[in-house]
């Protein structure tokens, strides 16, 4: 496993964690979904990512379940949503996943979403409250621009923004115009998700390359130069930054060990400048940022 330090602090986390995006909305899956994430625990994939608004805290619920007796080796992320950015809204909402996850700390506690109805400040403001609470060890947040982060640094009151989670794949890279380059001046860690692309009930925005595409052509041929799938090759580029960790959803005993094949290798310079080349950090920012 790669470890990438968090932030400014002195903790290391896995350079590849786990995602739980709709985790726990099928009770039959249920099984299913805690194995997958034990077995990535025993594969050294213990930077777990969860959030309230999951499946309305069904996500938190399986964490909890698939880290008992394992907490400990566990780096537990959690998010609060932007509906509850109120001071109290927030420790509320803490106390609710500390519950659900069943355990007596979280390890970073982000802010899901930009808010348009509280000021970020008064968000943060609560989050520095639950760090001196002892409930939460690290603040982040998740989709703020440079704009945002400078708020949320300045209203944290000497507590440390270490983490902001932002998408991050090959087809989605305007984080390196701005975005990037503040979180790796100003010591805070980059934790992309969708390192393959959008789910297809995202309409309309970009998803992993298609078999037949050239795009994906470039990438089964780089892949086959390293005894690697395509998606390896994706998750493996998104990781060429030492500031950047990414947290790919895996359902699946064989997703998780697919994920893991990214890891022990490196492009050499060619590969990465032709990759660049078919996948160019181009375009409008998003508007969700």
């Amino acid at each position: 496993m790669i470890f990438r330090t968090l932030g400014r602090t002195d903790v290391r986390i896995p350079a590849i964690g786990q995602g739980t995006w709709k985790f726990g909305e099928r009770k039959e899956k249920e099984r299913e979904e805690i194995e997958a994430i034990r077995f990535g625990i025993e594969n050294g994939l213990t930077l777990i990512d969860t959030a309230e608004s999951y499946a309305d805290g069904g996500a938190e619920k399986v964490v909890g379940q698939a880290i008992r007796g394992v907490r400990d080796d566990v780096f537990l992320v959690t998010k609060v949503s932007a509906s509850n950015g109120s001071y109290d809204g927030v420790l509320r909402a803490a106390e609710a996943s500390l519950a659900r996850l069943r355990t007596d700390r979280i390890d970073l506690y982000l802010q899901h979403w930009p808010s348009e109805k509280f000021d970020v400040a008064e968000t943060m403001e609560a989050m520095a409250e639950l760090v001196r609470r002892g409930y939460v060890r690290f603040v982040g947040v998740s989709n703020f621009d440079v704009d945002l982060l400078e708020k949320a640094r300045a209203a944290l009151d000497g507590v440390p923004l270490t983490c902001n989670q932002v998408a991050y794949h090959l087809k989605d890279r305007h984080i390196e115009r701005s975005i990037l380059p503040y979180c790796m001046e100003n010591g805070i860690t980059v934790m992309g998700y969708s390192p393959f692309g959008y789910a297809p009930q995202f309409f309309g925005k970009p998803g992993f390359p298609e078999t037949g595409s050239a795009e994906r052509a470039v990438l089964d041929e780089i892949g086959r130069k390293y005894g690697k799938t395509a998606h390896q090759v994706a998750l493996n580029w998104v990781l060429r930054q030492e500031y950047v960790v990414s947290i790919p959803k895996a359902a699946r005993l064989e997703h998780i060990t697919d994920n893991l094949g990214a890891l022990g290798w490196a492009l050499d310079e060619n590969d990465a400048a032709r990759i660049d080349d078919v996948f160019p950090a181009t375009g409008k920012p998003r508007a969700d940022y």
